[in-house]
């Protein structure tokens, strides 16, 4: 018995102390920290990972006091207890996380009212137009099985507004795009096919919400990919926490020149289908400044476009009923049972992707379209259509 509670506290130590390694990335990567640093962080991360189990094997685990020999905690030198219990403690946040998925967080992930999903590297095999999907860029994660990097979900999510008038008019549709993340992986082609399912979506606005660059030499093609979407209905755009790592306001102006309105802190009123709505941006906590408060603003409805969802508590406060982001990616990876597991948030993996209704407010986090590390699993890219009933 004793040697299977010394396997047990070895297991729990080394799941915990991984906890806590994710809990501390998820929240620095939602920092305004240079991006030398955090790639200098996941790295520490990634050693302590795979080096601390052996090193508790080594030091707790065999020797005639081992955990494996049938010594227990209190046998081992007090640094050693302190970390072992430590670590351990961080098996409670985890086990806490996948409640929270299992009886919540996975349903407002999946809230959908309609969903296609496309492969497009294998409609690219029978289409002739589409011959750069998979891009010039190659990358070890892209041999995974059950990568999702080339696939494409269209969906449609329905946001219903307190406005007492919402049920006699037909909902505004407003065609979300997040994190398209251009680095030549995907290719050109595959946003290009993005491109043409949403200008099938019969948009009154279409909104991005950040991280439109990895790969600074791709701006023109990316700005000549976005800018038929101006054609069909009014565009706006924020700009992320890559976009913050290379010359943003080029990204920005050039983006502007096409056609599409920046509203980084400031916001713009419009009238879309008899309505009228007002349209605000947020690139904190890295660039710019907060657009104002819009509590009183007297429309019929209020969009805040902010790359990170960890702004909401602002939306709410300066009374926003939409508030649209990106930057996490639903994690790229949803394991089973599980959940996501990494996501760049001060929350963690609490609003990785999903529509969440708080209080007032409504939020819709995307999750997105590319990503600079070309992996997904469980979590496809995606095209939102959102049916805004106000």
């Amino acid at each position: 018995m004793q040697l299977i509670t010394g396997w047990l506290i070895f297991i729990l130590s080394s799941i915990g102390h991984a906890e806590w390694w994710v809990m501390s990335v998820n929240r620095s990567f939602s920092l305004p920290i240079k991006a030398t640093k955090l790639r200098k962080f996941r790295s520490l991360h990634d050693l302590a990972m795979i080096v601390f189990p052996f090193v508790v094997m080594w030091q707790c685990g065999i020797g005639s006091h081992g955990l494996f020999a049938g010594g227990s905690i209190a046998d081992q030198t007090p640094f050693w207890q302190a970390i072992l219990i430590v670590t351990m403690l961080g098996t409670i946040p985890l086990f806490l996380g996948i409640l929270r998925w299992q009886w919540k967080r996975r349903f407002e992930f999946h809230r959908v009212v309609s969903r296609e999903v496309f492969d497009v590297a294998a409609i690219a095999h029978q289409e002739p137009k589409l011959l750069n999907v998979r891009g010039a860029r190659w990358h070890p994660v892209l041999m995974s099985p059950w990568n999702d990097i080339y696939s494409l979900e269209v969906n449609v999510k329905r946001i219903q507004t307190s406005n007492q008038l919402a049920a006699s008019r037909r909902p505004l549709r407003v065609v979300h795009l997040s994190d398209l993340h251009f680095i030549d992986c995907p290719g050109a082609d595959f946003y290009r096919f993005v491109v043409s399912k949403a200008l099938e979506l019969n948009a009154d606005a279409i909104v991005f919400t950040g991280d439109l660059i990895d790969k600074p030499e791709l701006l023109e093609t990316a700005v000549e990919i976005l800018q038929p979407l101006t054609r069909i209905a009014p565009c706006f755009f924020i700009l992320g926490n890559h976009d913050w790592r290379y010359d943003y306001e080029c990204f920005r102006s050039t983006l502007a020149a096409s056609g599409w309105k920046c509203v980084t802190g400031t916001h713009e009123r419009i009238q879309l289908a008899d309505r009228n709505v007002l349209l605000a941006g947020s690139e904190l906590p890295w660039i710019g400044n907060a657009p104002p408060s819009v509590e009183h603003a007297g429309v019929d409805l209020r969009i805040l476009l902010s790359h990170s969802p960890d702004q909401y508590r602002f939306g709410q406060k300066c009374g926003y009923d939409v508030m649209l982001s990106g930057h996490t990616h639903g994690g790229q990876v949803v394991l089973p049972i599980v959940g996501p597991v990494y996501a760049p948030s001060i929350y963690g993996v609490s609003f990785a992707a999903g529509l969440f209704q708080l209080d007032q407010m409504t939020m819709h986090v995307s999750r997105g379209i590319g990503a600079k590390d070309p992996l997904r699993l469980n979590c496809r890219p995606e095209l939102t259509c959102l049916e805004i009933h106000c």
